[in-house]
């Protein structure tokens, strides 16, 4: 198999051997916070993985990614959400459950 087989087939195959597909940096840049989140609807968190361990480009913008959440999550970690929200969260849910 030739460079650009191995670099292109594989993509439109959707698959090489079981591996999980390339993907470009540009798509996993875009879902690191789908990855991060684990909501990824169109690609497969082992898609993203795989790009993320083996980029030494792009690995650093997943990490600051975690590094900011896990601040964020540590500066807010005493802050309390205003009374009353809880009960208007669960009533827009029920709301867009019934429309839905």
């Amino acid at each position: 198999m030739g460079f650009f087989e191995k670099l292109f087939g594989a993509r439109r195959r959707g698959g090489n051997g079981g591996k999980p597909r390339e993907i470009s940096c540009e798509e996993a840049l875009r879902r690191v916070h789908e990855f991060i989140d684990g909501e990824l609807e169109d690609v497969s968190t082992a898609e993203v993985q795989a790009h993320f361990e083996q980029c030494q480009r792009c690995y650093p913008h997943l990490r600051l990614e975690q590094a900011f959440r896990e601040a964020m999550r540590r500066a807010c970690a005493d802050e309390k959400a205003p009374d009353g929200l809880r009960d208007r969260l669960e009533k827009m849910l029920a709301e867009a459950a019934e429309s839905g």
